[in-house]
């Protein structure tokens, strides 16, 4: 299978994690990157606690979540900016994007088979009835879910043995 996905570069380092995929990126080496970034929205819990292992993430505060908008807008506008100025001057595009920070957008090409999905979404995605505890990043886990989503329509058999199985790829 091989699946489009579009998520901040941060999301992706993740996936290289899993190298049961083979992956296709855009590349800023070749073309200008457009100034599309990540801001957590005000359902993207915030606040860690618990020991590692063991923890969980609270939604914080409306001013925590004010702060980490304010910030992230104001890096992405001064990199970007950068960015611009070292291309406007005539530097390479692959030095000029060394300023641009991992929430930047791209997209990618991935593609697997179905029990390197398994595992991957065994890995990344946190659900109660699993048979071992996972503690995936929100930002992967809702890229893992439309994963899952497209590949349990693909394959429905495969799909019901994976969650018959605890989750669990054979």
């Amino acid at each position: 299978m091989t699946f489009y996905v579009k998520a901040p570069i941060f999301v992706f380092r993740e996936f290289m994690r899993h190298r049961t995929f083979s992956y296709n990126e855009e590349s800023g080496r070749y073309r200008r990157l457009d100034p599309v970034f990540y801001v957590p929205d005000a359902q993207r819990k915030l606040v860690q606690e618990g020991k590692p292992g063991k923890y969980v993430f609270v939604d914080g505060t409306a001013e925590q979540h004010k702060i980490v908008t304010e910030a992230a807008q104001e890096s992405y506008r001064q990199s970007y900016r950068a960015y611009l100025e070292m291309l406007d001057a005539g530097v390479a595009r692959e030095v000029a994007r060394t300023v641009l920070p991992v929430g930047l957008y791209s997209s990618m090409y991935a593609t697997c088979n179905a029990r390197a999905l398994m595992n991957f979404l065994s890995l990344r995605t946190k659900r109660e009835d699993s048979a071992f505890p996972s503690f995936p990043q929100r930002e992967i886990e809702m890229v893992a879910e439309q994963m899952e989503e497209q590949w349990a329509a693909l394959m429905p058999l495969t799909h019901a043995a994976f969650e018959a199985n605890g989750r669990v790829c054979p």
